[in-house]
Formats: structure tokens, C-alpha cells, sequence
């Protein structure tokens, strides 16, 4: 009795610790009769408390579930045999079962050694929904991860840059297409090597130094002349950055690179006409000095050499000197092209007829040991400029040229036309559309970069003893003046070539009418009062001798306000002839202008030693112009011209 009441209570004891367990625990004998099971069991499968008495058969357990359809469809008899034949098998079993109401269910069998089996039945439903949950988590950041690294990888690939990044052994572990195909790869073939295998012995020589101060920490940027394998040189800024780990150390470090070719070229450009703007300031006030002493000279000199009875002294002395006068003139016209104020005669011409023109001048005066060379196609474009002035420049190219050339050489002029797209257009600064080029190089010692940079500069020579340095200098401001412009290619001993870049026109395009000629108009002015407004005494006595020569009678005037006051005090004047530059706050062209106001039938003649007649166009406005130095034949035809009936 007292072993059957021990074992009662141990029993008892077993059932009340199932009930305190969170899963539900069946446990069946060997013949698949219910021992003993817990609440939680009962809740967790929805099943009536009188199932759950001990000596119950399994089957009736299969059968009541199999009757709501725990099981799915199909036979009800069948289902519950299929399960009781499975269980009949005391296997061990693990399995996850979803419940009509959604409720996902964990059996665990396990079979006891006298035979039957233990179940344990786990609601695995909240655990199940969460992992559902981190999964859609992982695979929506995945995809997003996905898209991001197919964004990047466009956004690397397209932007205008090249980006790589540099193991501390300096391995590419990564490029984007910007930084691999200038260089000959692909990001994929560019990974893995050395950067010696892939930068040029000079690019590595140049880089190096930056991308071991990269691998100590410190980020950098420089400059470098890359060159590439199609034989290409770009000028790149490069951007290093370090990669630095969590531990503080450099695991590589990045290279950014950008192409500043153009950029300089842009650069250079902008420099070189700021250098042009203030020597046209410069040289627009030297011309105006220097004309005014030619006028003096020029203007005692002449009527010297007409009243010098002895021809030897006129031959010896006077002719020298009014010629060397005469080219000091010539150097001042040259300085006026540089500020834009030289006169242009643009008219459209044949660009082959103006480099046969230009190679003739050129043969009787270069070295006999210089080939000169034409164009092999004699169809070249026109262009719409101003001829004499093209072939000063081409001239000023050929001269440069030959003086590069050491010994027997060749120079070659060609001219073509070709089509500017707008990144070309963009560099050269011009309009994209019909262009042509006339090209003329040589076979001398070339330039270097440095050079090359400087070679457009007013008064820079390499040879100060063969030049004033004014010869590119002109070349470069007729080309930017005719809607042009001008480059330089050039390798060290092996030479160097000038291109022009003119817009094209076509052949029967209407050319400007021509100005009127200039006569040798004589005139005789006895009787007619002038007056002469010059605030320069001595200039204002050489004019005041020329006019009076011509029989006037010459008032004098040294500004602007004193010429009104006198106008307004004396008899009437037949002509004003003035200065443009004058003391005082009025201009000759103020005065003018004042005198057209009060006295409309009053002509007045400007004279100017600025340049500035082409500024006020060909007859000056309401009047003429008259540019320092003058000569006798062009005072007559100013003054003829002006008192003319009907003028």
C-alpha cells in the first residue's frame, strides 16, 4: 500500500510541476494511450477538457482535429490513420505546423525508452512573425543596398572625373570608368595592378612623392601633366585623400583626378588678354606722345628737305632722318593694332591668294637654306579680312619661324577648313560652325611649355637682339580683332606650328564698298579764316606753317573753352581745325559737337595722335579726322574736302 501511495504521489507531483511549463506536453504509452498531458496543451490545440483524460487513445485525438480541419482536406478516417501508423513508429520528430487560425505550432516527439513517446508543443508564432519580419527587413535593405550600389556605380562611371583608390601597396583596388579609359582599361581590368603598370614613368615620378605622404595621413592636392597612350597629354588636378581605419590606421587612400586642360587653356587665355587690355592702355598713350614728336619732326623736316639746295646734304642728312621718322610712324601704327585701333579694311578674300602673295615677299628676303612651302590644295576658303593685314601676319609667322630655324630648314603654310563643334568652339572662344585654318610651321629647335605660355606676350623674345617682340604679339591681335584666333603646338628640336582660326565665309558674299581714295586735292584758302585749337605749342606751329602756307589766315586756340570764346568774339571762321586731346574738361570732340550745336556750317577737321579716327568711323562723325602724323597731300585733301560746296 505504500508503494502504490508513493507512486500516486509521484504522479501527482509530475502533473502539477507540466501544469507550471509555458509548452504544452502530451505523453502517450506504447500502446498509444494518453498518460498524462498539461493545460497549456488543451489551450494551445483548443481541445475539451474530457479528451484529456489519462487512458484516452491517440487516435481519438488525430481524429478530433482531423474533424476541424487542423489537417487540411481529404478523408477523415485516412488522416487520422496516416498519423496513427506515424506515431505507431516511436520515432523521434520535429516538425512546425500552421493551425487554420494562423497559430504556428512546434511538435517535438521524442521516444521513451520503455516505449511510447513524449510531445511537446511550442507557440512559435510571435518568434516565426518576427523572423518573417527581420527577413523582409534584410531583404528590403538588401535590395535598397542593391540599388544604391547600381546608383553609385552609375554616378561614379558618368561624372565628368576620375576616381580611384590605392591599397597602401599601391594596388588600384578600385576605379571608375573616368579614371581607367584615358589611361587604356576598364574599372574591371584596371583592379589589381600596380600603379607603375598603369601610370606613365613620368606621371609616376611626378605622383609619387604625393601618394606616400597619402599613406601617412595627410590628404593633398596637385598638378600634373598626365600622359596618356594615344599619345595625348592632359593637364590634371588630383585629390588625394587617405583611408583611415577605426584603429587610426591608413588602409589606402583615394585618388580623385579632374581634366583642367581646357580649363588652363582658358586660363592662359584670360591672361594674355588682360596683358593685351593693359598694354593698349600702355601703348595708346605712348602712340599719342610719340605721333606728336613725329608730327614736330616730320613737320620741320619736310619743308627743310623741299628748300635744301644742296643735294648732298638733303640725300646725306635730311632723307635719313625723314625716313627714320617715317618708320617711328610705322612702329606706332604696329602699337595701335595692339589696342584695337589701327584701321581695318576688312573686304572678303581668298586665303590661297594671300599666302602666294605672302610667299613671294618672303622668298627674296628669307635664307636662300629655307624651303618654303604652299598649299597643296589651291581651293582654299575665303574669309572675310583685312588683306594687308593677314599677310603682315602670316609674314610675322614666317619671320618667327626662320629665326627658329638653324641651318638649312623647311617652313610650310596649309590651309584648310573644318566645322568648330562646341567643345572646340568653347576653347578657342569663337563660334562653333564653318572655320578656316591656316597653319604654318617649321622645322626649328621648338618651344617648351614654359615658352609656349609666354610666346603671345607683347615685347617677349627669346632673341632680344633680332626683334621687338611685337611680332606675335600682332599676330595674336589681328586674329582676336577679325573674329579669330590663334594656337601654338610645339616640341623641343623637332618644331613648332602656328594655327589661324578665321570664320569662313562664302565666295560670293557682298564685300564692303571701299572708302573713298585719298586725293592729292589741292587747295587754296586765301582770304579764310582758320583756327587752329592744339594745346601742344610746337605741334601747333608746324600746323599753324602748313596752313598758312596754303594762303589762310590762322587764329590760335589752346583748349577747348578758349576756341568757343574766340568763335564767339571775332568775325566769323571759315574752318575749325582741332585736336581731339586738348587741357581743359572739353574734347576737340566736345568741341565739335558744340560748335555743331551753335554754328552748324561751321566744318571742323580733328587731328589725333590716339588712333581713335577709326573709332569715330572714316570721316569722323559730323566731320574729318585727320591721324598724327599727317602729311602735306593729306592736310590738302582734309581741307579741301572741308570747304568744299556742298561738304
Amino acid at each position: 500500500m505504500t508503494s502504490s501511495g508513493g507512486s500516486q504521489n509521484n504522479l501527482a507531483t509530475v502533473r502539477s510541476a507540466l501544469e507550471h511549463i509555458e509548452q504544452g506536453i502530451t505523453v502517450f504509452d506504447a500502446d498509444l494511450r494518453l498518460v498524462a498531458l498539461n493545460a497549456r496543451f488543451l489551450e494551445l490545440l483548443d481541445i475539451p477538457a474530457e479528451l484529456g483524460e489519462p487512458g484516452t487513445d491517440f487516435a481519438e485525438f488525430m481524429r478530433y482535429n482531423a474533424v476541424r480541419g487542423e489537417y487540411g482536406e481529404g478523408d477523415i478516417e485516412a488522416l487520422v490513420a496516416e498519423r496513427v501508423n506515424q506515431a505507431r513508429k516511436f520515432e523521434a520528430h520535429c516538425f512546425e505546423r500552421v493551425r487554420p487560425d494562423g497559430t504556428i505550432l512546434k511538435v517535438t516527439g521524442t521516444p521513451l525508452p520503455e516505449g511510447g513517446f513524449v510531445a511537446v508543443y511550442t507557440d512559435v508564432t510571435k518568434d516565426r512573425k518576427r523572423e518573417a519580419e527581420l527577413e523582409s527587413r534584410v531583404k528590403a535593405r538588401t535590395e535598397k543596398l542593391r540599388r544604391n550600389q547600381a546608383r553609385l556605380s552609375l554616378i561614379t562611371n558618368e561624372v565628368p572625373a576620375g576616381i580611384a583608390f590605392l591599397d597602401t601597396g599601391f594596388v588600384f583596388e578600385y576605379a571608375n570608368r573616368g579614371f581607367a579609359k584615358p589611361l587604356g582599361f576598364t574599372p574591371e581590368t584596371i583592379r589589381g595592378k600596380q600603379a607603375e603598370e598603369v601610370l606613365s614613368p613620368n606621371m609616376i615620378k611626378a605622383a609619387m612623392p604625393w601618394f606616400e605622404r597619402a599613406l601617412t595621413g595627410e590628404s593633398a592636392t596637385y598638378d600634373i601633366d598626365a600622359d596618356l597612350p594615344d599619345g595625348r597629354k592632359m593637364f590634371v588636378r588630383s585629390y588625394l585623400r587617405p583611408e583611415i581605419s577605426d584603429e587610426g590606421r591608413v588602409t589606402g587612400f583615394y585618388l580623385l583626378t579632374v581634366d583642367m586642360t581646357r580649363q588652363r587653356e582658358s586660363d592662359l587665355a584670360l591672361i594674355r588678354a588682360q596683358k593685351m587690355e593693359a598694354l593698349g592702355t600702355l601703348s595708346a598713350g605712348i602712340a599719342h606722345d610719340f605721333n606728336n614728336l613725329l608730327t614736330i619732326i616730320l613737320g620741320n623736316l619736310t619743308p627743310l628737305e623741299q628748300e635744301m639746295g644742296d643735294e648732298d646734304l638733303r640725300r646725306e642728312y635730311l632723307l635719313p632722318a625723314i625716313s627714320a621718322a617715317s618708320r617711328g610712324n610705322d612702329l606706332t601704327t604696329r602699337l595701335l593694332s595692339l589696342t584695337k585701333q589701327s584701321k581695318s579694311l576688312a573686304a572678303p578674300i581668298k586665303t590661297s591668294e594671300s599666302i602666294a602673295s605672302t610667299l613671294r615677299i618672303l622668298t627674296a628676303s628669307l635664307p636662300s637654306d629655307i624651303k618654303l612651302v604652299g598649299p597643296e590644295d589651291p581651293c582654299a576658303p575665303w574669309v572675310n579680312v583685312d588683306r594687308g593685314q593677314l599677310e603682315m601676319a602670316l609674314i610675322n609667322l614666317a619671320v618667327n619661324s626662320s629665326e627658329a630655324i638653324s641651318g638649312p630648314g623647311r617652313i610650310t603654310f596649309s590651309c584648310n577648313e573644318t566645322v568648330l563643334d562646341l567643345a572646340q568652339a568653347r576653347t578657342l572662344k569663337l563660334n562653333p560652325g564653318r572655320c578656316c585654318t591656316i597653319t604654318v610651321s617649321d622645322t626649328g629647335h621648338g618651344m617648351s611649355e614654359e615658352v609656349m605660355q609666354r610666346v603671345f606676350d607683347p615685347f617677349y623674345s627669346r632673341k632680344p637682339d633680332k626683334g621687338s617682340g611685337l611680332g606675335l604679339a600682332m599676330v595674336y591681335a589681328f586674329a582676336e580683332l577679325s573674329g579669330g584666333a590663334i594656337t601654338v603646338t610645339s616640341e623641343e628640336k623637332v618644331g613648332s606650328a602656328f594655327t589661324l582660326y578665321l570664320p569662313s565665309i562664302d565666295p560670293h558674299d557682298e564685300a564692303p564698298p571701299p572708302p573713298d581714295p585719298v586725293s592729292d586735292e589741292r587747295v587754296e584758302l586765301d582770304g579764310m579764316e582758320v583756327l587752329l585749337v592744339e594745346d601742344n605749342p610746337l605741334v601747333r606751329d608746324v600746323v599753324r606753317r602748313q596752313v598758312e602756307a596754303l594762303g589762310a589766315r590762322v587764329s590760335e586756340a589752346e583748349s577747348a573753352e578758349e576756341a568757343m570764346l574766340t568763335i564767339e568774339a571775332k568775325t566769323p571762321f571759315d574752318l575749325v581745325l582741332s585736336d581731339i586731346s586738348l587741357t581743359g574738361k572739353m574734347t576737340g570732340i566736345d568741341l565739335r559737337d558744340e560748335i555743331g550745336k551753335r554754328h552748324a556750317n561751321l566744318p571742323v577737321i580733328l587731328m589725333t595722335a590716339h588712333g581713335a579716327a577709326d573709332v569715330l568711323g572714316p570721316d569722323g562723325g559730323a566731320g574729318q579726322v585727320l591721324q598724327k602724323p599727317f602729311r602735306k597731300n593729306q592736310l590738302e585733301t582734309a581741307l579741301a574736302r572741308a570747304v568744299a560746296p556742298g561738304s
